[in-house]
This record gives structure tokens, sequence and C-alpha cells, in this order.
């Protein structure tokens, strides 16, 4: 077994890296159909990755031969999630998990280096046990569902919310954020975050293209249930072309157990099937025990995790304190 050579990427590995990357979505397709069949494509796949190196993406190659055999990118960057480095779906294929192995043990040490703790990718289900193996932990849940034939039963509970309704919705805004800040999940959410919160549903209630739905009741409103069409410039690995987006869902502390959830749910993909989608995406917290019972049951399947490892911070090299 020979060892291949290893170097940066450039943008003349674009086409023989989208070759490979092809080649693996073809097997993510033959388990996923839903996904967006462009992705078996090279030339599709190497527009992918002209677009990674664009907005940042910086990595290396492995070599056998003269031929390429694996590559592995990365966007770094600085905000809410630390100094960390980010590989999406696109941003490494490889012939075998030996020779990924080896492309993140030759950039995690730079990584390392600048700083760089907190290291994520998001995978598909073919490349999922190369990065757990490497101390990856699960994250986040990508998910879609297909959709009910159109004309499917609606909620008499349920109804469409407008801008008027904010005032009434406000008191859950906050219900998502506050379960993945406390235990088990443990996220952290900045304060600019909630203040964001009334301004963004407002306008979503006022984007002719989102279907707000409500549940009401007696007692106010019971929950609520957001879907949004996938702009074309958005569709992504995780994001079909075409597809529309289940972007927000809560459900009243009150009201829960009594199927308020469900019949949102139910009633939201029921539309969105008479608008004529096919296939509904959405994602949630793998740590979050409600959400990872809630959405399966609503025949929503994985297609991809977003992984997270976080390297100890007392291997930063320390400042030379002797001056």
């Amino acid at each position: 077994m020979t060892t291949p050579s290893l170097r940066a990427f450039s943008p003349v590995d674009v086409d023989p890296a989208a070759g490979l990357l092809a080649a693996r979505y073809r097997r993510d397709l033959a388990a996923e159909p839903a996904l967006d069949g462009r992705l078996g494509d090279p030339a599709h796949c190497a527009g992918l990755l002209r677009g990674a190196w664009e907005r940042g993406a910086r990595g290396a190659v492995a070599e056998e031969d003269g031929e390429l055999t694996g590559y592995l990118l990365a966007i770094p960057g600085d905000d809410a999630r630390g100094r960390h480095v980010w590989s999406g779906p696109e941003h490494c294929a490889g012939r075998d998990d030996r020779t990924l192995r080896r492309l993140y043990t030759e950039l995690a040490g730079p990584w390392l280096a600048e700083g760089r703790l907190h290291h994520y990718a998001v995978s598909t289900g073919a490349d999922l046990p190369l990065w757990l193996s490497l101390c990856f932990g699960y994250e986040q849940v990508h998910a879609l569902a297909g959709l009910p034939a159109a004309g499917a039963l609606r909620q008499d509970d349920v109804r469409a919310a407008g801008p008027a309704d904010v005032d009434a919705l406000e008191p859950l805004f906050r219900l998502v954020a506050d379960a993945h800040t406390g235990p088990p999940v443990f996220a952290f959410v900045d304060a600019a975050f909630y203040e964001d919160l009334r301004p963004g549903h407002l306008e979503l209630l006022e984007d002719p293209d989102v279907a707000y739905w409500l549940s009401e009741g007696p007692d106010g409103v019971r929950g609520f249930c957001v879907m949004r069409p996938v702009p074309e410039e958005e569709a992504s690995p995780l994001k079909p072309r075409g597809s529309v987006e289940l972007l927000l869902a809560a459900t009243a502390p009150q009201a829960r157990g009594r199927g308020v959830g469900r019949r949102l749910t139910e009633h939201a993909l029921a539309d969105a099937a008479d608008r004529g989608f096919r296939v509904c995406v959405t994602d949630w917290r793998a740590a979050n025990p409600d959400s990872s019972v809630f959405w399966p049951a609503r025949g929503f399947r994985p297609v991809a995790h977003r992984l997270h490892r976080v390297l100890d911070p007392r291997l930063l090299p320390r400042p030379d304190v002797s001056r």
C-alpha cells in the first residue's frame, strides 16, 4: 500500500476533486433518492467546489501516482461558535477513510496553531464513521421528508397567521432557544439573538411566500409552525432544489401532550403538498430529546449530521511571560 503525498488544494484541483465528490454523492443518492439528483453530476459538483473556494474554503489534497485520491477543505471563522473551522458536506471526498484521515491529520495541527479549537464537519451518511473515529460528536441532524398527496386532511384548530398575530405569538418566540440553552443540549445563545426574535418573526409573518401557521384555543395561541420555500440561491446538498423548509415550530408548555404539534405539522405539510412541493427539509439539535423523537415520527429521515470536536484549550501555546 503506497502512502499518498499531500499538498495544498488549489483551483486547478476542482475538476478531479469534483469527480470524487460526485461519486460520493451517488452513494448518498442511492440511499436517499429525494436528494437533488444533480449531486451525482461532476459538473455540478465542480460548481459547488468553485463556490466553496470563493467563500474562503482552503485545505489539502492527497495524490497517489499523480492522481488525486482525496481532498479536505474548511472555512475558518470567528463568531459565536468561537474560533473555528467549518467543513461542509461538499468540502471533502476521498477514495477511502485512510486518505481522509491523513488529510485531517495534516490540517488539524495548523488549525490548532491558529487557535482554532472548534472543528465542525457536516457529513452525509457515507462519511459518518470517518468523523466519529476522529472523536467528532453529533450536534445537529439535517433531515427531509416526502410530502403527502395533495388534498390531505387539514386541521380545524390551525389557521394562517398574519402580522396582526405577532403580539399573541410573542410569548412562544423564545421556546426553541430556551430549550437549547438548558439540559441536555447546553447551547450558547447570545442576547442579540433574543432581541432579533420579534422583528424576525414579524418579517416572516409579512412575507407572502412564507406559510406561518398557528394553533389556538380558548387559552390563546398554543403553537406555531413556519414553512418557507427554499430559494434557488440557497439550494444545497442539505436543501434540495425546489424543496420547502420547515423553518420553525414550537408548542406552548401548557398545550403539550395534546397533539398540537402533530396537528400543526400535518396541516403545514398538507398545505405544502397542495402548493406543489414534494420534499420538506428541517433540522434539529441531536441532543434535544423531544425533537429527536417528534420529527422522525413525522416522517423526517436524517440525511446528514453536523458534527463538532472541541480541542483542549490547554493545547494552545502559552504567552512568553519571561520577558
